[in-house]
């Protein structure tokens, strides 16, 4: 084996920087006496023997499978294609490679193909493949070349220095695992180098920086790094696993409160079969995840949420310990633009989630095992034939969670004096979901309205022959859908159609005088389902006059033994009367009780 660790290896200024010019230098004082002293006396044959030697008999650090209690690498937690650009399969071949101690040769070849292929801009795919070279260091040493071993060290040593300039508002897993987990993971495995341990420090603070600028105060991340949230979770679940064997952690005490409540975020964002909300796969392991994150989070009241919402095959903890209430399920956040609208943690419980970044909506409704819709709702608006534009960012005007419902209100400014109001709410008790959009004009101009709710893989819409009425399906009937400003009858000659077309619910309606509601009922009650259902459009008066439906509009609904009314003012405030009640509000939304008599479910002031 070649004595020189440096031999045929050549040291960019980045990396030399890292380790120093003399290796004799670098050596701690926990590293074996036997290796300092002949590096001290330029035996590096002799440093370097004793030194593949230590690696192989010490006890600690420990591995990360055996710190996460997993059988499979953690490196792989939450990794997906679309996240790594083609590196899955890479980090799972050095994987293989890792268990198998005979393959040199496969060894060296993989680790010169990486040294050589370093981006200037590293990807996630690039990151992940540093962090699973530097776990795999220990056992390389026996298995390659000094020299080599050496030059990956350095090359590991540099990047997690230079990844300090990685701009963390817009590549922000590639700063936590490259500026963050990378040095703590060096530090870690190589105490007995000083160049090493010295990176623990800027570790933390960059780990620390992501948890405080990353997640909202409450461990939720804005909308736009949702698709983050698992391998933001695992890069973090990995560093307090490590934190753990370190006498100054992995972050300061703000960082870990974060962390807390992150784990309790990644469970209102999981879905019953145990994915992540939005996610076309589920990534890698996301059971080991979840299952080490819980058991770093022990205590408080995760592991009672986690036995609600995980599927019941999934190996609890253990019973889970405490009393008392739980933390609302449904939750909003301004600062990320997320909204989660669920009566409850239970996995049967309807949920909808809302995530609305810049210009787009994506909402994923799911009903027990089922989810049917899970994308972007998409509007068109145009008005004299010429489309109708925003020309901002949807804001949050109102959010409500009750006892009786989760209400979330949206606003986005549209082209020529245009705005767009879109509404989301889900009664608790009664058990429907009511989605519209309401169009604001300046002008008394003819307005075409066009909404797309996205349906989700392997769900479809199954209308009605005779009405307008229709089921979403999953793997069976989830919800029935009732478009409440269209005529209930197919004969009835006014415009208007909901179909299914290109994987998208299409509600497609024509309104007067440039403003316009356009509603959507869902009853998310399976028992309702089989009995008759019907809606009818209410008249609005004013004065002891007809007001016309771009002004003001109500509507009543039943569904089985439930009946509702609603209510939206479109024009200036004023005092109305709808069904004999007088209203002054915004937007009613209220049951009937068996006695008749109408109960607020929710009520919005006009301004």
């Amino acid at each position: 084996m070649d004595a020189n660790p440096r031999d045929g290896i050549e040291l960019t200024p980045r990396t030399s920087r890292c380790l120093g010019d003399s290796l004799a230098k670098v050596w701690h004082k926990t590293a074996p006496a036997a290796v300092r002293r002949a590096y001290r006396d330029g035996d590096e044959g002799a440093g370097w023997s004793a030194w593949v030697r230590h690696l192989a008999e010490r006890k600690r650090p420990l591995g990360l499978r055996q710190l996460l209690e997993t059988g499979h690498s953690p490196i792989a937690w939450a990794v997906h294609d679309e996240l790594v650009d083609g590196a899955a399969g890479r980090l799972l071949e050095l994987d293989r490679l890792d268990a198998n101690r005979s393959r040199r040769n496969a060894a060296e070849s993989m680790l010169n193909a990486h040294l050589s292929g370093t981006a200037n801009e590293p990807s996630a795919g690039d990151a992940l493949e540093s962090l699973a070279w530097c776990h795999a260091l220990p056992r390389l040493a026996e298995r390659i070349a000094p020299a080599l071993w050496w030059a990956l060290l350095d090359h590991l040593a540099g990047t997690a220095t230079d990844a300090a300039g990685i701009d963390l508002s817009k590549a922000p897993l590639v700063h936590q695992l490259l500026a963050g987990e990378l040095p703590l993971a060096l530090a870690y495995l190589f105490p007995e180098i000083t160049a090493c341990r010295k990176l623990a420090k800027p570790a933390r603070h960059a780990l620390s920086a992501g948890l405080a600028d990353l997640l909202d105060g409450e461990g939720l991340p804005h909308a736009t790094n949702l698709g983050l949230l698992r391998p933001l979770l695992a890069c973090w679940t990995r560093c307090r696993a490590i934190g753990n064997e370190t006498s100054h952690g992995c972050w300061d005490r703000a960082a870990q409160e974060q962390y807390q409540w992150l784990v309790r975020q990644a469970l209102r964002l999981t879905r019953s079969d145990g994915t992540q909300v939005f996610a076309a796969e589920s990534g890698r392991h996301s059971r080991q995840l979840l299952a080490a994150a819980l058991r770093l989070c022990a205590g408080g009241d995760v592991d009672r949420i986690a036995e609600r919402v995980l599927p019941k095959t999934w190996k609890a903890n253990g019973a889970p310990h405490g009393k008392g209430p739980l933390p609302d399920a449904a939750s909003h956040s301004e600062w990320a633009a997320v909204g989660v609208l669920r009566p409850g943690w239970k996995r049967s419980h309807p949920r909808l989630t809302v995530a609305y970044p810049g210009e787009s909506v994506r909402i994923e409704l799911q009903c027990g095992h089922d989810v049917v819709l899970s994308g972007a709702w998409q509007f068109e608006v145009r008005c004299r034939a010429a489309a109708i534009r925003p020309v901002s960012h949807w804001e949050e005007i109102c959010w409500v969670s009750d006892a009786d419902v989760d209400y979330l209100e949206l606003e986005i400014p549209l082209s020529d004096g245009f705005r767009l109001q879109r509404h989301l709410l889900l009664a608790r008790e009664d058990r429907f979901l009511f989605l519209a959009d309401a169009i604001l004009g300046p002008e008394t101009a003819d307005v075409e309205y066009r909404g797309r709710l996205p349906l989700a893989p392997g769900a479809s819409f199954e209308p009605a022959h005779e009405t307008r009425e229709g089921f979403l399906r999953g793997g069976r009937p989830t919800a029935l859908v009732m478009p409440l400003a269209l005529p209930e009858w197919r004969l009835d000659p006014r415009t208007g159609s909901l179909v299914e077309r290109d994987g998208h619910l299409e509600l497609a309606q024509a309104m007067r005088g440039g403003a316009g509601f356009a509603p959507l009922f869902f009853d998310l009650q399976s028992r309702r389902m089989a009995r008759p259902a019907t809606w009818r459009q209410l008249t609005v008066a004013e004065d002891l006059k007809i007001v016309p439906p771009e002004v003001a509009v109500g509507y009543r609904v039943q569904a089985g033994g439930g009946q509702w009314l609603i209510y939206r003012s479109l024009g200036r405030p004023g005092n109305r009367t709808l069904l004999g009640h007088n209203l002054v509000t915004e937007l009613l939304v209220a049951r009937f009780r068996r006695d008749g008599e109408v109960e607020p479910l929710i009520e919005i002031e006009s301004e």
